[in-house]
């Protein structure tokens, strides 16, 4: 059963709804964190003169580095400082939108 995050009121006054994983293990936490990443990322723009590719490749790189992270601690039973996984990031073409 897909559960769904509910986001009252995170994006200036309406309602989001968000299909989730089936896997997914708290909605509520998946909404609140998407609440402050996309808070923090728009207070982040405010002040500079940040591009869309720019926001889409920090969040996909921090995805992809949060993963590698949740696998290696799945591995060894306890939480890998980033800096003891070897991590490398590879160019990749960014596609405008």
């Amino acid at each position: 059963m897909a559960h769904t995050a509910r986001t009252p009121e995170v994006l200036h006054g309406f309602d989001l709804e968000l299909p989730l994983h089936p896997a997914t293990d708290d909605a509520e936490d998946v909404a609140l964190l998407l609440n402050r990443l996309l808070g923090l990322v728009d207070e982040f723009c405010t002040h500079r003169e940040t591009t869309d590719a720019d926001v889409i490749q920090a969040l996909t790189l921090a995805t992809a580095l949060r993963a590698v992270m949740a696998d290696a601690s799945e591995r060894m039973g306890a939480a890998a400082p980033a800096r003891l996984l070897d991590v490398q990031v590879q160019d990749a073409p960014l596609h405008a939108a």
